[in-house]
């Protein structure tokens, strides 16, 4: 674990690591490397580099495989749903068209009971008019 240099609490996972590898070269030609990681503290918020032990770059890989695992999940969820949601736009196509279908055939059905009336209104309105005829004639005999 790491200290925060300004309030001395506990980091406990960098942001950021990387391996850092010193210019001067050991006396067998053997270049030594470190981790250095960016911590951020959760206390004060201030942003700090320290070295970090090895151990954290285990802790990463770690993170980076569940992050991925949980990436895979997320993928596949999202791919049922999409599956899921395709089938019933299919479903709603086919019902959409079959309710248009039965409108049509309900306004013919209007238009044809509409007619029907038109005419028979029509013909009553013939026999009110032949009434008043008969009506008339009978009324100016009397």
């Amino acid at each position: 674990m790491v200290n925060c240099p300004k309030c001395g609490t506990e980091a406990a996972n960098p942001i950021k690591c990387w391996t850092v590898s010193p210019a001067k070269r050991t006396t067998n030609e053997v270049v030594p490397e470190f981790r250095v990681g960016i911590f951020v503290c959760s206390e004060c918020g201030s942003k700090f580099k320290k070295k970090v032990p090895s151990a954290a770059k285990t802790e990463q890989v770690t993170n980076i495989k569940k992050l991925a695992e949980k990436v895979k999940d997320i993928h596949g969820g999202l791919t049922r749903t999409l599956r899921t949601l395709r089938e019933k736009m299919c479903i709603l196509e086919t019902e959409r068209s079959s309710v248009l279908m039965e409108i049509e055939s309900l306004k013919k059905a209007a238009e044809s009971r509409a007619k029907a009336l038109e005419n028979e209104v029509n013909a009553l309105r013939g026999e009110i008019q032949s009434l008043k005829e008969l009506l008339g004639s009978t009324e100016k005999a009397s």
